[in-house]
């Protein structure tokens, strides 16, 4: 499930993806949304499902 942060430049739709504003925004540096975003919730923080998923064998019918 995505993340998003209220981004300060935007005004009509201010609600942004974070993995786009990492990508597009210039200023993700200074921006406190962001920052904040990221002292919260480490990238590393969310396992893939097929990292937690049992391995399951198959049998032949």
């Amino acid at each position: 499930m995505p993340d998003y942060i209220v981004c300060q430049k935007k005004r009509n739709n201010p609600r942004m993806d974070v993995r786009i504003c990492e990508r597009r925004c210039p200023e993700k540096g200074e921006c406190k949304e962001y920052l904040a975003h990221h002292r919260v919730a480490p990238q590393g923080a969310q396992p893939s499902p097929q990292a937690e998923a049992p391995a399951r064998e198959l049998e032949a019918a």
